[in-house]
């Protein structure tokens, strides 16, 4: 298994295409690791590495993940984690373009837990029924998209955990005397209110904290002129950490079923938020993490997991 230890000593291998170079073997305090205070962990040779360059995380694909034929809408659901003759669950990865984006990070928890994994999503659709600034009709395929993934999970009684990460970085329209950030609450709200009682558990993982538009070239000029990216190329955290309203619903709410993961202490310390972490590059655009980033996230995802407590998945 992949432990945080392991991971700090360097004695792990991450999948092919997400370590460093041509070797799969990770080095000391790759990624995520470099941020882990409960096992502080410095590399000096990773100071002026960028893994992967800019350029080639646009092209960086998200995880595996196989596409299963589905007879009714959501579309693309795929499958990862486990083998379903292996798995001892199935749980669910739902929300827009951002929980591909953070299915390496699901998939090590789900292999740790024996868990196979379906993951539900819609790009620029925030499982919410709160509208966005979006034409109308884009805002009635998300409502759509919602209302089938509900049903979806209806359909799927096995499915007793669900995990559920969006960007943060919506605009939201006022509604009935609500401000744009009471209204995401309560459409975030009414969308988990509306999982069937099935799903047991609902985690939320609260969202990554966000790049500039600046920052890939930012990050491509120190690596060439040999500067620390990390440093260089930081964005102040109240910028790059917006609010997030999925979060905030889930708080308010005062559900049993209901956990939030936060793992922004990965991204930032309390005055900057870092584009490259131990050698890792953390964003691939302004808003999505690499799967090389999102990879080396995976212990410490099953370590605040596991610190929940909640009941074994079945």
């Amino acid at each position: 298994m992949l432990t945080l230890a392991a991971v700090c000593a360097g004695a792990v291998a991450l999948p092919a295409g997400v370590a460093p170079a041509a070797s799969t073997r990770v080095p000391a305090c790759f990624g995520a690791a470099a941020r882990d205070a409960a096992h502080p962990c410095k590399n000096p040779a990773l100071y002026f590495s960028v893994t992967p360059r800019p350029d080639d995380a646009l092209l960086q694909p998200s995880s595996p993940c196989t596409i299963l034929p589905t007879k009714a809408p959501p579309s693309r659901v795929c499958a990862f984690g486990v083998s379903k003759q292996r798995a001892v669950a199935t749980i669910g990865l739902l929300g827009d373009s951002h929980a591909p984006a953070w299915r390496a990070a699901v998939d090590h928890l789900a292999r740790a837990q024996r868990w196979r994994g379906l993951t539900v999503r819609r790009s620029s659709c925030p499982f919410s029924f709160a509208q966005h600034y979006v034409e109308k009709a884009a805002a009635d395929a998300c409502f759509d998209w919602v209302r089938a993934s509900i049903r979806f999970f209806a359909h799927h009684p096995e499915i007793k955990t669900v995990f559920i990460v969006n960007s943060a970085a919506y605009r939201w329209k006022p509604v009935r005397g609500l401000d744009p950030h009471a209204a995401a609450v309560e459409g975030y709200r009414s969308a988990l209110s509306s999982l069937p009682a099935s799903v047991k558990r609902i985690v939320i993982l609260r969202d990554n904290p966000e790049a500039a538009g600046t920052t890939a070239a930012c990050v491509e000029r120190a690596r060439s002129r040999g500067w620390r990216p990390d440093t260089r190329c930081a964005m102040p955290r109240a910028t790059a950490l917006e609010p997030d309203e999925l979060a905030d619903a889930a708080a308010s709410m005062g559900s049993d079923r209901l956990r939030t993961i936060d793992l922004t202490r990965f991204f930032c310390d309390d005055a900057l938020c870092y584009p490259v972490v131990g050698g890792a590059l953390v964003y691939k655009d302004t808003s999505h993490i690499t799967m090389t980033y999102s990879a080396t996230l995976g212990p410490y995802l099953l370590a605040d997991y596991r610190a929940l407590g909640l009941p074994p998945t079945t």
